[in-house]
């Protein structure tokens, strides 16, 4: 029978990384790691570890695209944000485009589209330049760029729910597909203020967390979610976890496991 190809861009990144190790362990695709740079550490780490390691830049060759794709059944696509040589959009597309091409098997493909506005649990270990998870008196500091009064937003723990979430609609888009296929998910575990994030990471570290704000960031792409969490819910009309996931069988980490099992043990504490 022939190999069943999951084909993840980004591979190296905290999304995509997350999404090859939980393909890895799943077993029923083979993870198809595509990144810019192929002999990287982390790219030659995942190909010591049984994922096939390709090279494609989505910043514009097109024809690496193509390649990537070509034989995958199920694709996993995270754009670039920040100093890509193309926009988003343009680089999604591109993805699109790939798969349209004739001389590309048809076969099944399906897309998870990775939403653009959510905040990692992850931002608290590398945080913006300015902008420090620090010491206080009693306890913790987080610096965020936000408005007061008006940063209520999905949070997701990346590293652990994204590669089960995407394995999860992966291997039973065919068995449920009127639950998965054409529909978009939310990948969060709270809708909640920046005060009641920290006032959960508090339990699990043991010691007050306290917020900030930071005001606008001077990066676009980061001052946009901070404007729209300030004009509009996000995801509204979405349960947080959304059931459609806890149905396929995700369930997402609490934000107090997080700073019990991470955040404690890289604060040393």
């Amino acid at each position: 029978m022939a190999t069943r190809i999951a084909a993840v861009f980004g591979a190296t990144g905290q999304q995509g990384s997350s999404v090859v190790h939980a393909l890895l362990k799943d077993g029923t695709f083979m993870p198809r790691a595509v990144t810019r740079d192929v002999n990287s550490k982390s790219a030659r780490a995942l190909a010591k570890l049984g994922a096939e390691v390709v090279s494609a830049d989505l910043g514009g060759d097109k024809e690496a695209v193509k390649k990537a794709v070509t034989g995958a059944e199920v694709v996993f696509l995270v754009t670039i944000p920040f100093k890509a040589a193309l926009p988003e959009d343009v680089q999604g597309i591109n993805v699109i485009d790939a798969r349209k091409d004739p001389e590309v098997p048809r076969g099944i493909w399906c897309r998870l589209r990775v939403p653009r506005y959510r905040l990692f649990f992850e931002n608290i270990l590398t945080p913006f330049p300015g902008l420090p998870f620090e010491k206080s008196d009693d306890g913790y500091v987080w610096n965020t760029y936000a408005q007061p009064g008006s940063d209520t937003a999905v949070h997701t723990w990346a590293s652990r729910d994204l590669g089960p979430a995407v394995v999860a609609l992966f291997t039973q888009y065919t068995t449920r597909s009127s639950e998965i296929v054409g529909q978009t998910f939310v990948l969060a575990s709270a809708r909640t203020s920046f005060e009641g994030f920290t006032a959960e990471l508090s339990k699990g570290l043991g010691k007050p967390v306290y917020h900030k704000h930071g005001g606008i960031a001077g990066v676009l792409p980061v001052d946009e979610m901070i404007y729209s969490v300030a004009e509009f819910p996000w995801y509204a009309g979405v349960a947080i976890p959304d059931p459609r996931l806890e149905k396929l069988g995700v369930k997402t980490g609490t934000i107090e496991e997080f700073g019990r099992t991470v955040l404690k043990s890289h604060l040393g504490e």
